[in-house]
């Protein structure tokens, strides 16, 4: 404690006062918020534990309905006559049974299925081995396995059970037809058979986010956890649960949802919460650092100042207006920046004035009329001397320089283009002794429009020093193809060179080159028609590449 009031003690003034305030703002503030919280929290389990309540007699009062009516249908079929004298009765002939069962048994079973589709199977079992047919009538001995026959043998009350399909049973005793006016049974007993999810429709969108199990500490009948929570892992103590009273079948509705699902409504409030308390302390801090920093403001402000410009940001302003010492201070370091600032800004814009000076001077010694000039000097003394080689390679030169500066405009025209690279290729061909062939497909009725200047010339140089001149093998030749197609212009340089590894040649467009490489005719392509437009690239290593783009047509 000692230590700590130490460390407060040495904060200077305006943090202790900011301290001071939102300790005593805050402390309240989030005991009133954890207060709310455990109030809405347990406001919240008290109203799902209500509608769990009410899930739950919802579905005991379905069920119960259900059970009843089914019961009341058992009983009613196991006091038909026809039910009766199909088990009880004998039959003399096979003729005299065959009609009974088909004409007379079938034909009830059938009206029950048309009134209940519901029901899947309804099943007499008799006390007898020598009578049976199909699923509809079977021996007695067929239920003496099951492990609760011996509960349906001393009931004289429908009897409930899960077979070993999956189905749900009702079972009931047939009467004993020879014994009149008291109640007694024959071990005869009728069967309903029912699929559960059928029988248990009734209880769908009981409730969302729940685990409902229905059935006996024997044996469960229906089982059914909702998908939402079946990732939930949680102990039985992390599960807020209702248990019904005993159907009128002794069955057990369980109705069970996670306790933190219960309580996520509950987050939302600890998110306001917390940004109450956070706006508030924001507010508190917002308040006592202004009270606090009202005396220190000005001298923090004309520190930040200074260490502005003791960094050598000279673009700081800071103004006071009131006339007090620190005011007179503020606007004479203030008048102190501007003066030094005018007298960096008149030497450095001397210093610009110099150096535009010294470019002009040395681009009037490159001028192009210059270079231009010494070419038609070239070729004419060698035309002079005989010597067409060099005549040639000066009016190439001309051409290419003529079309590649093009008067420092940045569009050229589709012909100006075309007759540049040609000029470029005719210069590779005489520098490398006609080493390669040329093969043009040039259409003679391209629209005459402008476009960006020097797009095929880099990708032509490309093709000639990267793939047909490192290939010793075989001769190489260059393909250049310039084709109008609907409203566009297509363009294609192909060669038979090396070839590109396919791993390489995304970074081709990406990475700039020494020179005036594929990255920049790619992005002057972007910038002049879009995104849409741009290179394409295909290469077989030690077979060719081939370079695609279009250009549209502006005038189309």
């Amino acid at each position: 404690m000692k230590h700590i009031l130490n460390v407060y003690l040495n904060l200077n003034y305006k943090r202790k006062m900011v301290l001071t305030c939102v300790l005593v703002g805050l402390i309240p503030l989030t005991l009133l918020g954890a207060f709310c919280y455990y109030q809405t929290v347990r406001l919240l389990l008290e109203k799902e534990q209500d509608s769990m309540s009410s899930a739950v007699n919802t579905a005991y009062n379905s069920l119960n309905h259900e059970i009843q009516l089914y019961e009341d249908q058992l009983a009613y079929l196991t006091n038909l006559e026809t039910i009766i004298r199909v088990a009880s009765d004998s039959y003399d002939t096979t003729i005299e049974k065959f009609e009974v069962l088909n004409y007379t048994y079938d034909v009830l079973l059938a009206g029950i299925y048309s009134q209940h589709p519901e029901i899947a199977q309804i099943t007499l079992y008799v006390d007898r081995t020598d009578l049976f047919h199909g699923k509809q009538l079977r021996p007695l001995k067929d239920l003496e396995t099951e492990p609760w026959y011996d509960s349906l043998a001393s009931a004289t009350h429908p009897v409930w059970h899960l077979d070993a399909d999956g189905y749900i049973c009702i079972l009931q005793k047939i009467p004993d037809p020879y014994i009149k006016f008291i109640s007694s049974y024959s071990s005869h007993c009728l069967c309903i058979r029912m699929e559960p999810s059928v029988f248990f429709q009734v209880l769908d969108g009981l409730s969302v986010d729940y685990h409902l199990n229905i059935g006996t500490e024997e044996e469960t009948f229906y089982d059914y956890m909702d998908p939402a929570i079946e990732h939930i892992n949680a102990g039985h103590d992390a599960w807020t649960s209702k248990t019904s009273q005993p159907l009128d079948n002794g069955w057990t509705i369980l109705l069970e949802k996670p306790s933190q699902i219960l309580a996520a409504p509950a987050d939302q409030m600890v998110f306001i919460i917390f940004l109450v308390v956070l706006v508030c302390g924001a507010l508190i801090l917002m308040v006592s650092n202004y009270l606090s920093g009202f005396f220190a403001g000005k001298v923090n402000r004309m520190l930040q100042v200074m260490q502005e410009v003791q960094k050598g940001n000279l673009s700081v302003q800071i103004h006071d207006s009131c006339p007090d010492e620190i005011g007179r201070l503020t606007n004479s370091f203030q008048q102190m920046i501007d003066e030094l600032n005018r007298l960096i800004t008149e030497n450095y814009q001397n210093k610009i004035t110099l150096k535009e000076t010294q470019l002009l001077a040395l681009q009037a010694q490159i001028h192009p009329h210059f270079l231009y000039n010494c070419l038609s000097l070239i070729n004419s003394r060698a035309l002079m001397n005989r010597q067409p080689e060099i005549s040639e390679m000066a009016q190439l030169l001309s051409t290419f320089y003529r079309t590649s500066l093009n008067k420092g405009r940045s569009e050229t025209l589709l012909s100006n283009e075309i007759r540049n690279v040609q000029s470029y290729i005719k210069i590779q061909l005489m520098l490398n002794d006609n080493a390669f062939d040329v093969v043009y497909q040039i259409d003679p009725q391209l629209p005459e429009q402008e476009i960006p200047n020097l797009l095929l010339q880099p990708l032509v140089e490309n093709a000639i020093v990267h793939g047909i001149l490192p290939n010793k093998s075989k001769r190489g030749t260059l393909y250049l193809t310039v084709t109008q197609v609907s409203d566009h212009i297509h363009f294609i340089i192909m060669d038979n060179g090396l070839g590109i590894p396919e791993e390489k040649i995304p970074a081709l467009t990406q990475i700039q080159s020494d020179g005036y490489g594929l990255k920049n005719v790619q992005e002057r392509l972007k910038l002049t028609y879009g995104d849409e437009y741009g290179l394409t690239i295909n290469s077989i290593v030690n077979e060719s590449t081939m370079i695609t783009f279009t250009v549209p047509i502006r005038n189309a």
